[in-house]
């Protein structure tokens, strides 16, 4: 209890040394050197308040994240309504997050690192472009000694995520995202946010999702559900990001397996969102609100190895999935269905409307409910094909390969080469006529 005590009155004399111009003494103790900051009034009335000021007169060593009095005001604490013992443990809890035992310097500090502060929850860091921040809040003056320890200024007071809800509690509290509250519920997702994560949540508003047509009531089944929560995990990302960590152009995975890319410019945007409200504090992690829902591209399906195009058949069960293609020549078509619940095959036609197969067309065989066809086409043509057990149910494709028109190679007219020889025709004509006289008079003769 001692230890806590000492550990406090560190972290408010501290704070209250830690100013944005700080002159400070290192043979003097975090207290000594507090007093003389004039920009941590607030905090050194808290630790005043809280009865932990011969705390930070202990040796140590310590190191006192040090909100300014502007940060204070920002965060509206209000040491009058901290009366009973229960309000000044919460002092104390909130105080005591910004010390860590030992004497961490600045430049022992990493990305991606947490180290746990003296009310035993954890801070995290981050480091990009020369700037540091602990959880939600920028160290201001970095490395200010003291004999006891080293203070870094921040311009944030950091809430112990015990007294912050988690991120849809966070949520629903804002009265702006009623609708996203909903479709978590909806969706069975409130429990996975309600998790230790940490997440990344951008949050639209109940505007954006009006915006974006999105009907709870019409999603309300299990294909719906599945949508939903596809649209829903593509606005969280695993990890606390800050807006301080978001670079221009950067690319995040979402939770659905889908990239968001981020543009930082006069402000941040994910995808075509606009980031209006950064670095809002949860339990679990941070929430970003957006402007926008965010939708999910669509899945491009992985087409099987050696097909440029697949059809298969559709819902109806008698109809082709694609009825009408066009491809280049040299490209493969596959025919492919599984576990069909009747059997189907293709059957190439010479003209529309027929619905007996072309003999010696290209035939997959006899109709089955498992089919894998392949055709490689290697000119121009079009190539009209029927399914033989429901051809007249119209169940017909159409695969338009290149141009469409088969080129026919050119064949010399008889007719041309015979008038080449002038009289030919004519010697031929009277050559017939001769034979006719002839074989006419032996007939009459023998009559």
């Amino acid at each position: 209890m001692n230890n806590r005590v000492v550990t406090m009155t560190m972290l408010v004399i501290a704070s209250l040394l830690a100013s944005p111009v700080v002159v400070a003494d290192d043979t003097q103790d975090i207290p000594t050197n507090a007093q003389n900051t004039g920009a941590h009034d607030a905090l050194v009335a808290a630790l005043s308040h809280a009865g932990l000021v011969s705390a930070l007169q202990a040796d140590g060593p310590f190191t006192v994240f040090a909100p300014t009095d502007d940060a204070f005001a920002a965060a509206g604490i209000d040491l009058s309504t901290f009366d009973t013992d229960e309000e000044n443990a919460t002092l104390s809890d909130i105080l005591l997050y910004h010390v860590v035992s030992g004497a961490v310097a600045s430049s022992d500090v990493t990305d991606g690192m947490s180290a746990e502060a003296l009310n035993g929850d954890d801070l995290t860091f981050t480091v990009s472009d020369g700037s540091v921040m602990v959880n939600d809040a920028t160290v201001t003056s970095a490395d200010v000694m003291a004999s006891n320890g080293v203070i870094h200024v921040i311009d944030k007071v950091l809430m112990p995520p015990a007294d912050l809800g988690d991120i849809p509690t966070v949520a629903q509290g804002t009265g702006i995202h009623t609708s996203l509250v909903a479709a978590v519920v909806q969706a069975e997702l409130l429990t996975t946010l309600q998790g230790n994560g940490p997440f990344t949540v951008f949050a639209p508003t109940d505007d954006a999702f009006a915006a974006a047509g999105i009907d709870l009531a019409a999603l309300d089944n299990e294909e719906g559900k599945a949508t939903l929560t596809d649209i829903l995990l593509y606005h969280v990302v695993s990890g606390a990001v800050p807006s301080s960590a978001v670079t221009d152009g950067m690319s995040a995975a979402a939770v659905n397996g889908d990239d968001l890319s981020f543009a930082v410019g006069e402000g941040v945007m994910v995808n075509d969102a606009n980031v209006v409200l950064a670095d809002v504090p949860a339990s679990n992690g941070v929430i970003h609100v957006i402007d926008k829902v965010l939708m999910p591209p669509a899945d491009v399906p992985v087409l099987p190895e050696g097909c440029d195009y697949v059809v298969g058949i559709d819902d109806s069960g008698y109809a082709y999935d694609v009825i009408d293609l066009s491809i280049d020549v040299g490209q493969t078509v596959c025919w492919m269905w599984e576990d069909e619940s009747m059997a189907h095959n293709v059957a190439q036609i010479e003209n529309e409307g027929d619905t007996n197969r072309m003999l010696g067309g290209k035939y997959s065989g006899m109709a089955m409910s498992t089919v894998d066809y392949r055709v490689t086409f290697d000119e121009n043509q079009t190539f009209l094909y029927i399914c033989e057990p429901h051809a007249t149910m119209d169940m017909v494709g159409k695969i338009v390969v290149g141009t469409g028109i088969m080129e026919v190679a050119d064949e010399t007219d008889s007719s041309t080469d015979s008038n080449s020889v002038p009289g030919f025709t004519a010697g031929l004509s009277g050559i017939a006529l001769a034979a006719a006289v002839i074989m006419y008079g032996g007939r009459k003769s023998e009559l």
